[in-house]
């Protein structure tokens, strides 16, 4: 792989996971409800998944997805509803007393990207830049997984610090409670707009 390509396929990658999607606006959401540290679990989570996933892609789960479109269907309205599963956690953490066990977990973290219709999107695009028979597919690996990971997880962290920021910052719960309901509408209506694309 040249310098040129790789360039190409980090700006995308930047791209992709800094802009707000399920997982950055939920860890935001999670940071300005409870606060940066209480978001680590869910975080963990989704960097095992993240990662889980870009494996699968590179050993062709992708590609099954896009030969079956009735796979790939069943797998986006399932992947809906756990989207407006974590818009309803947010919420009803938001409106609730802000109790332990409320918070997001490492579990609920794991299944966000394997669920989420735009990290799969991103992982088979992002993989389709790299791919070449030519090259073994443990050096794609080496370079596609840990690419996707690092910055997965520095804009994941970087919007969950903004949310912790939020909390510290505003101290009405009812504008706390609006920017949770705008972060909870703008993560169901891109993974909306992710399904019908």
């Amino acid at each position: 792989m040249n310098m040129e390509t790789y360039a190409a396929f980090v700006l995308f990658v930047v791209v992709m996971t800094g802009t707000p999607g399920a997982g950055n606006l939920t860890m935001m959401g999670i940071g300005q409800t409870t606060g940066f540290r209480s978001a680590i679990p869910f975080l963990a989570g989704t960097t095992v998944g993240m990662v889980a996933l870009n494996v699968l892609v590179c050993f062709g789960l992708g590609g099954l997805f896009l030969a079956s479109p009735n796979l790939a269907l069943g797998m986006k309205v399932v992947g809906m509803g756990y989207i407006l599963y974590l818009g309803w956690k947010l919420l009803s953490m938001t409106l609730a007393e802000r109790r332990v066990d409320r918070r997001f977990t490492f579990g609920e973290g794991v299944i966000l990207h394997p669920l989420n219709p735009k990290s799969w999107a991103m992982s088979v695009v992002g993989f389709s830049m790299l791919a070449d028979p030519s090259v073994p597919l443990w050096r794609e690996m080496v370079v596609f997984v840990p690419t996707f990971l690092f910055f997965q997880v520095l804009f994941h962290s970087t919007w969950g610090a903004a949310g912790a920021v939020i909390m510290r910052t505003l101290r009405s719960r009812a504008v706390l409670t609006g920017v949770n309901c705008v972060l909870v509408a703008v993560m169901v209506g891109a993974t909306m707009y992710a399904l019908f694309v």
